[in-house]
């Protein structure tokens, strides 16, 4: 999709909360010094964990659910010139979201053609993670459905196509092939045309699943599942070459007529792009969340602190503690400068009058930790903001005193 104006994008992140108040732990970060020199790691590859974060599989029928979605605005690029924020054009049928495109007259809307699009802007954005749609469309000369997703504003890098767009799926036309195209200052020539772009096939007799996979050095595009190009962060890139270590939001649209489809033939009309469901998942922040790996990499571990497969709150296995102070951490890099994150989990104490901390430190901020006291799991977070120029903060499950303490089922997740 190649746009001259980019459109507002805010976050909408659905995040556990606490019902436990928030300490300050003043001695925090000489307390768990104590600790580091007898702390063991050992290096291990994670696979990637992945947890919904957002979905509509748009059963209902009228209006979309405005609560996850927008219209895209008419504007002047030629994917957005016939846009037109009604029912009539942006529906669900009971089983599908339907995107249409047709030469109807409007009263007072003196365009010769009118579209459908919506988009995830000022309701839900994602950096990295897993985007699939299952969708089917018809073909026309003229006609260009697509699936893609653009930076929210204000962008970090400037104007289009310097802060990067992924187009997970463009059909144009009768051809036989879909584009999967990446645009940035590097790729992108001033025609708006990407060097970065690869056409696949796909099954034009039925729904098809397009989605891409976007990790901190690379994006992988899929149809159905199978690989079929891969965009990767070149060593040393700077913002021209690699844009997309910010946030982006999902459009679904049906355009055509202008741009790169050409002319409508009137006959073809109209065009429409159906979308059976939206899934978007979030790789863990946190590498081995939930303790169920053969290791405890990439967490460190004090003295007395391991891995067992009793008192477990979730899975077969859980962390424990005994003995005097120790503490569970891990340091998480990667992340966004001046951005909120929470960080929680679950434990419990084996004795009353124990306790464990839940809390993070390293973050360009006061070292500050939520408190857990019962004898039953409890859930435990804190709300953190990384400094202007962080980019890793430490959590921890921490125990002050003597006694045994349980952990189990840990997130971190951008707010």
């Amino acid at each position: 999709m190649k746009v001259l104006t980019l459109l507002n994008c805010s976050l909408l992140f659905l995040l556990c909360s606490c019902s436990k108040p928030v300490y300050k732990v003043e001695k925090m970060s000489t307390e768990l010094s104590i600790q580091e020199s007898s702390m063991v790691n050992s290096l291990t590859i994670l696979p990637p964990v992945w947890r919904l974060v957002f979905s509509d599989e748009f059963n209902s029928t009228g209006n979309f659910d405005t609560s996850k979605w927008m219209y895209c605005q008419r504007q002047t690029s030629a994917w957005n010139k016939y846009l037109t924020s009604t029912s009539d054009y942006v529906y669900q049928d009971g089983s599908d979201l339907v995107l249409k495109m047709d030469n109807a007259v409007i009263a007072g809307d003196n365009v010769p053609y009118h579209s459908g699009g919506i988009q995830t802007s000022t309701k839900f954005n994602i950096r990295y993670g897993k985007i699939e749609v299952r969708a089917k469309f018809k073909k026309g000369q003229g006609s260009w459905p697509a699936i893609w997703m653009m930076p929210e504003t204000p962008t970090s890098y400037g104007g289009w196509p310097n802060s990067g767009e992924i187009d997970i799926m463009e059909h144009v036309n009768y051809e036989n092939t879909i584009h999967q195209t990446i645009h940035n200052g590097s790729v992108t020539n001033a025609n708006g045309v990407s060097t970065a772009t690869h056409s696949a096939s796909y099954n034009a007799a039925d729904y098809n699943i397009y989605s891409v996979v976007w990790n901190p050095s690379a994006i992988e595009f899929y149809v159905n599942d199978v690989l079929q190009y891969t965009y990767s962060k070149a060593v040393n890139a700077t913002s021209l070459q690699w844009p997309f270590d910010r946030a982006f939001y999902l459009i679904l649209n049906q355009a055509g007529g202008a741009g790169w489809p050409g002319a409508i033939t009137s006959a073809d009309l109209p065009f429409n792009m159906n979308v059976d469901w939206v899934k978007i998942y979030k790789q863990e922040e946190l590498g081995n969340p939930g303790l169920e790996l053969a290791t405890l990499s990439p967490w460190v571990a004090g003295p007395t602190t391991a891995v067992v497969t009793t008192n477990v709150a979730t899975g077969s296995k859980a962390i424990r503690e005994q003995g005097g102070a120790t503490t569970l951490e891990q340091t998480v890099t990667g992340l966004l400068p001046n951005t909120t994150y929470v960080f929680g989990g679950y434990g419990k104490v084996s004795t009353t009058g124990e306790s464990v901390i839940i809390g993070v430190k390293n973050y360009g901020g006061s070292s500050m930790g939520s408190q857990i006291t019962s004898t039953n799991y409890q859930h435990a977070s804190v709300t953190f903001t990384t400094g202007a120029t962080n980019t890793s903060a430490t959590v921890y499950f921490y125990k002050p005193n003597a006694g045994t303490v349980y952990g189990d089922d840990f997130y971190l997740n951008k707010q």
